[in-house]
Parts: structure tokens; C-alpha cells; sequence
């Protein structure tokens, strides 16, 4: 990016909205999950089973159409059909276990922590008088388990935006709109960060706002994107 490009952003961004998994906080790798709710209720199965068993239900939800169902349907009912779906591929009977464990069980064994550079950067920004907000693709009974998991104080975000809220997920332009409208700021005078070229990057940028896309490893070779590899380079765009 030319000083000059920067220079423009860093004079009217007002608001910075983030995304959560493997932005702000290092997730989970769902098979590993799966694998020790399941040994903690007596049953043994390899990840790579597992992996298999979760692209099938997938791949079922797709042929369904279920999977549009994603953020309208109830939190519980959706996660408790996923489950069961999962299990079944697995050869794990209902009677076995029955769907609601595996949600109940599963923040007991979800690992997720926050990245190093997360916490400097918004409470940087929060001293700066920048508004702060998350936009997740997760149900919002996820954020919150999730913040509170990693010890993120939802105070820190002027809004919080799941895949509930409005019923539909990134990069559906409303998620964006919606964010917008809540902080009171336009398009142009917002920033997005977040590690997804499409949900993330693309989707902001459809509706007019600022993009980083934060690549640690800087693996990246889109030439094109306007990249970070920490999230303490945010300030300097607002500064």
C-alpha cells in the first residue's frame, strides 16, 4: 500500500470491525474437539473418522438444503441436528449418545485462545475513541461462549453481529449494513480486518468499507489484497 493510500484511510476511519475465529482469537480444530467430548463420554474414534463423519453431514446438509437454515433456525435445534447427523456418520447411535451432549460437552473441550496481538490492538483503538466491532459467521450462543472462554470482556465491542443476529452470514452485504447502522458511521469511515478473502476481505469491500485482510505467516500471494501480519498495524490506519 502507497503512503499516500494510507494517508486516506487513516483520515476517516471511525470504526473497526473484526471477525473472531483466527483473527482475534486461535480456534479450535473441530475433529480434535469432537474427539475429546467423545472420549470423555466413553467412545473412541480417530480424527481422520471423525473429519470424514463431519464433511459427510456437510455434504448432506448442502444436498438438503439444510444448511441455508444456518442462523435462522433455533441455536439448540440446529447444533442438536448437526450432532446427530455426525454421530450417525460415525456408526454412534442416539440411544449411544444422545445429540445434546456433544453441545453441552463442547466448550468444556473447544481450545481456542486469544492471539497475542489482539488485546494491544483494541485497547489501543479504545484509546484512540475508535468504535470497535465484531462480526462473526457463529451463532451469537457461540461468540459468547467463545469470548468467555478467552477472557474477552464483550464491553470492549460497540456491537457484536453473529450469524442470528440478522439471519444471514457474511459476506451478505446486510451483516455489514446492519454493523454500519448500529455505529452510526458510513461505509467509507469503517476498516474491516479479518482473515477470509471472501466472507471477510471481499464482503467488506462490496459495500464501500476499508479492508485488511491479517496474514501472519504471510502466505498470501494475492498481490491485489492489502495485507497485514498483526493486528497492532490496525492503529496505525487510524491514527
Amino acid at each position: 500500500m502507497s503512503n499516500a493510500s494510507k494517508c486516506v484511510i487513516m483520515k476517516k476511519i471511525k470504526a473497526v470491525l473484526f471477525d473472531l475465529g483466527n483473527t482475534l482469537v486461535k480456534t479450535w480444530t473441530p475433529e480434535v474437539t469432537y474427539q475429546n467430548v467423545l472420549v470423555s463420554l466413553g467412545f473412541s474414534r480417530s480424527a481422520e473418522e471423525i473429519r470424514a463423519a463431519i464433511d459427510q453431514t456437510e455434504g448432506e446438509f448442502r444436498k438438503s438444503g439444510y444448511r441455508s437454515q444456518y442462523g435462522i433456525a433455533d441455536y439448540v435445534e440446529y447444533w442438536e441436528k448437526w450432532d446427530a447427523s455426525v454421530l450417525r456418520n460415525l456408526g454412534i447411535s442416539e440411544k449411544e449418545i444422545p445429540a445434546k451432549e456433544i453441545l453441552l460437552r463442547w466448550f468444556d473441550y473447544a481450545d481456542c485462545s486469544l492471539h497475542v496481538d489482539t488485546m494491544a490492538s483494541l485497547s489501543g483503538l479504545r484509546k484512540m475513541g475508535v468504535k470497535v466491532g465484531l462480526i462473526s459467521t457463529a451463532y451469537e450462543e457461540d461468540i459468547t461462549a467463545i469470548l468467555n472462554k478467552v477472557g474477552l470482556q464483550r464491553s470492549l465491542f460497540d456491537v457484536v453481529i453473529g450469524a442470528n443476529t440478522i439471519k444471514k452470514e457474511k459476506p451478505h452485504p446486510d451483516v455489514f449494513l446492519h454493523a454500519l447502522s448500529k455505529l452510526g458511521v458510513k461505509a467509507e469511515e469503517a476498516l474491516f480486518v479479518g482473515d477470509h478473502i471472501d466472507n471477510d476481505y471481499r464482503g467488506a469491500r462490496a459495500v464501500g468499507i476499508h479492508a485488511l485482510l491479517i496474514d501472519r505467516e504471510g502466505k498470501g500471494n494475492d498481490s491485489g489484497l492489502q495485507r497485514i501480519k498483526s493486528l497492532c498495524e490496525v492503529l496505525g490506519f487510524t491514527q
